[in-house]
C-alpha cells in the first residue's frame, strides 16, 4: 500500500508544470476538413494548388497555428476564426516547366517569385500549433486532402 501511495505521489509531483503531452492536445484540437483545389494561370505553366483546413477547438484556449505542411511542402497561409472553427489557407504555386517562358514575356512591374517544385507527398501533412500561455508546439497530422473543383470560370 505504501508503495502505490509513493507512486501516486511522484506520478503527481513529475507531472507539475510539465507541458501537456501531444496525446491530450489531439483531444484540444480535431481536424474537420482538408480540401485541396488546384488552379491553372493566365500564363501557360503558371499553377498551383489553395489548401484549406479546417480545425475545431474543443476549449476556449486561444490556438495559433504556426506551421502548414501540406503534401511535403511547408505553405504560407492565412488564419481565420469563427467561433469554434479556425480556417487555414494557404497557397501553393507550382514550379514553371515552361522551358520557352522568357523573363522579357513578363509583364512591367510583375513580381518575380521562385515557385516550389513540384514534390508532392501526400503522407507528409500537417499543422503545428500552440496554445495561448504555452511555448510548446504541438503538432496534428492531416491524413489526406480532398480535391475540390474551383468554382471561379476560367480566365479568358
Amino acid at each position: 500500500m505504501n508503495n502505490q501511495l509513493y507512486l501516486i505521489i511522484f506520478w503527481m509531483l513529475a507531472s507539475c508544470g510539465m507541458p501537456v503531452s501531444s496525446l491530450y492536445q489531439d483531444k484540444t484540437v480535431s481536424v474537420i476538413s482538408a480540401e485541396k483545389t488546384e488552379w491553372t494561370g493566365g500564363r501557360a505553366g503558371v499553377r498551383g494548388a489553395v489548401y484549406t483546413v479546417k480545425l475545431r477547438k474543443q476549449s476556449n484556449s486561444a490556438i495559433t497555428v504556426k506551421t502548414l505542411r501540406a503534401e511535403g511542402n511547408t505553405i504560407p497561409f492565412a488564419q481565420s476564426y469563427a467561433g469554434n472553427i479556425i480556417t487555414v489557407k494557404g497557397s501553393l504555386t507550382y514550379k514553371n516547366n515552361e522551358e520557352n517562358t522568357l523573363i522579357e514575356d513578363t509583364p512591367a512591374g510583375a513580381p518575380i517569385e521562385k515557385p516550389a517544385s513540384q514534390k508532392l507527398n501526400p503522407k507528409d501533412s500537417w499543422i503545428e500549433y500552440t496554445i495561448k500561455g504555452s511555448q510548446t508546439l504541438y503538432k496534428i497530422s492531416i491524413s489526406k486532402f480532398t480535391a475540390v473543383e474551383s468554382a471561379e470560370e476560367p480566365a479568358p
